[in-house]
């Protein structure tokens, strides 16, 4: 099997885990270094008939839901990365790499207003009581009026906010950087408590706040729960290896999360594991709808699996398939890093339609840049061990001393990646 084919996972050999580890080495920063190009990575926002999303191409789009028809574009000045769109009184929200929020009259496309901040917005928008949240790269958290885009407050962080905000009752959670999840007065922005982890704290998703408790998962490989009034853990459950950058989703008491090392993970509300679903490429949020789990992967397919974690059927695409999936009058609707948005019907999978993006597939770092694997051989000097960068090289056996019998390959760039196909040279190609 070449590298090409092993992706960033593990090859078919079977590894004790006792022999290597995986270190972190450095800050988690893929985000700040994607190019320009057609690809999304986007959960589509669908209301009324029609779904809204963002692109890499710099463009929030409008289509039909039942056709796929373009019914208008409106560009931005940057890169749409991560940043999916919000609506609520009549206007979308987005963010953009330009450093601006938008509001977006959802039936013609024109802008309604902008607030600028000081760096990239990578953070999704969230509106509660007539107010926009969003994250910035500059380190604050904004609170914007809805209506006119005017500034209300804001709160600093000590490193940069990727994290989507989200508004229970009085309070508002995002997660920064520097490692801490904050706590808010949502009205005041007044810091309420704030808990620190060992890693970024880079949630996609809206955090999840169930009786009293947050979900969320951080770079230091755990998901936590987390009292809302006090800000003391109640439990922490270890998964993974590459860091986590999700919240899990609830269904029936029982915790969905994904980690960045390809393994889906159904967790009681008491944090135990009740099973796991593993693929060789990290996997996203899921949906949970109608007693169906459906995934996206790095691998380029959206899984359906069955409540048990057993796996039904999958449909590929051309790129990854990063955010989660949207199911809406019987048809599911999803983005890929192929410059595709696909609608498929629930019942019969077929492929309603599909619409792309101008552009080619954009560039994006490897996804474990900011990680090493370190082989522990006995009989070898350390410096040996270490392989850096982003593949580890085969260890002969004479090196292992007969501690391996078969080639280790780790690869931690995507396969298009490797392949070179979809290179972008920077944020300044038209499209």
């Amino acid at each position: 099997m070449s590298m090409e084919e092993t992706g960033f996972g593990f090859d078919d050999v079977s590894v004790e885990m006792q022999d290597f580890e995986v270190v972190k080495t450095g800050k988690f920063d893929r985000s700040w270094k994607v190019g320009p190009g057609g690809s999304m990575v986007q959960i589509p926002l669908v209301h009324h008939g029609r779904i809204y999303f963002g692109s890499c191409n710099h463009n929030l789009y409008s289509l039909d839901a039942g056709t796929g028809k373009e019914m208008w574009r409106f560009r931005t000045s940057g890169v749409i990365f991560n940043s999916s769109p919000a609506l609520s009184n009549g206007i979308v929200y987005i963010g953009s790499y330009d450093h601006n929020l938008y509001a977006v009259d959802p039936d013609s496309g024109k802008m309604l207003w902008k607030f600028q901040t000081s760096d990239k917005i990578v953070s999704s928008p969230f509106v509660s009581n007539g107010i926009v949240y969003i994250g910035s790269g500059d380190n604050f958290l904004y609170a914007v009026d809805a209506r006119s885009g005017s500034l209300i407050w804001k709160f600093r962080t000590f490193d940069k906010i990727t994290s989507t905000p989200t508004v229970y009752g009085d309070k508002v959670f995002v997660g920064s950087f520097d490692q801490n999840l904050y706590c808010l007065d949502a009205f005041t922005g007044k810091l309420n408590w704030k808990f620190g982890t060992n890693g970024e704290v880079h949630i996609l998703n809206q955090l999840l706040v169930h009786n009293g408790v947050v979900y969320f998962g951080s770079f230091d490989n755990n998901l936590y729960a987390v009292d809302i009034d006090k800000g003391k853990k109640l439990w922490n459950f270890s998964m993974g290896k590459y860091g986590n950058f999700m919240s899990p989703v609830l269904e029936r008491d029982i915790l969905y999360q994904s980690s960045r090392d390809g393994t889906l993970y159904a967790i009681g509300l008491d944090g135990r594991e009740m099973w796991r679903f593993r693929k060789n490429e990290m996997l996203a949020v899921p949906l949970i709808f109608n007693n169906r789990i459906y995934v996206g992967c790095d691998d380029f397919n959206l899984y359906c699996l069955d409540m048990n974690g057993v796996e039904k059927w999958k449909f590929q695409t051309q790129g990854i398939v990063w955010k989660r999936p949207v199911a809406y009058e019987g048809s599911i609707y999803f983005t890929s890093w192929d410059c595709n948005v696909y609608a498929m019907g629930l019942k019969d999978r077929s492929l309603r339609w599909k619409f792309r993006c101008d552009g080619s597939p954009a560039y994006i770092p490897p996804p474990h840049e900011s990680f090493e694997v370190r082989i522990k051989l006995p009989g070898i000097a350390a410096d040996e061990e270490k392989r850096r960068g982003y593949a580890l090289d085969a260890i002969s056996e004479g090196q292992a001393a007969g501690a391996y019998k078969s080639r280790i390959t780790y690869q931690s760039s995507t396969r298009y990646a490797a392949r070179g196909k979809y290179q972008k040279d920077s944020d300044e190609e038209a499209f």
